[in-house]
């Protein structure tokens, strides 16, 4: 079986309180605001084990980069209402949290896969390549749906794949490595890498 580790959350959040982002960019130390090239404030936390970036709108809502749950981006969360609290700006109670993507990295349980292999058979489309790809035509690279793989530029392929309502991206690497975006949360992830790993990846491990 597969093992992986989430390494990054996109949250969105709604503070449902309008935010008066020019008081926050002076009174925020590690604020930065710029209305006529982006219409949201950039708020950075930086500890020694975190990068986080909060991006905040004049409506309340917020997104969040650089976590790796809903339950870290609501620590977040409470520790940015206290702060605007802190300069006289209260916000709502009843804010509300939902995850936009779900990264998570993570090695298969097999150590050789064929990527050409994978590539001949599995239904989707690559960006074209017409360099030399062993074992695989210039046809077949056209016919391809849902994956993209060139590696003279790059040694992983990237595809789609969908299960049932979950609908993902995989990162694949010979190795058995991978990298897998587009889930909503833990519990979509672990079905969708499941499902791959049993799906195409088993079948083109080499012995």
């Amino acid at each position: 079986m597969a093992t992986w580790e989430p390494s990054n959350v996109v949250i969105a959040a709604d503070l449902k309180t309008r935010l008066p982002l020019d008081k926050i960019a002076i009174e925020l130390e590690n604020a930065s605001y710029d209305p006529e090239n982006f219409p949201g404030l950039i708020y950075r936390i930086e500890t020694n084990e975190k990068k986080v970036t909060i991006l905040m709108f004049n409506s309340g809502k917020l997104i969040i980069t650089g976590i790796k749950s809903s339950k870290e981006a609501k620590k977040y969360i409470e520790e940015l209402r206290k702060t605007l609290k802190d300069i006289g700006i209260d916000t709502s109670n009843d804010y509300t949290i939902s995850i936009k993507n779900f990264v998570a990295n993570g090695k298969f349980k097999y150590n050789n896969i064929d990527i050409n292999n994978l590539l001949e058979d599995y239904v989707g489309k690559a960006e074209p390549y017409y360099g030399k790809m062993p074992g695989v035509s210039k046809k077949v690279i056209e016919s391809l749906e849902n994956v993209e793989y060139n590696p003279e530029q790059f040694p992983g392929a990237i595809i789609k794949y969908k299960k049932e309502d979950i609908e993902v991206t995989f990162l694949v690497f010979h190795t058995g490595s991978f990298v897998c975006t587009g889930a909503k949360n833990e519990e979509e992830a672990e079905k969708a890498i499941t499902s791959f790993e049993e799906e195409v990846i088993s079948k083109y491990a080499k012995k």
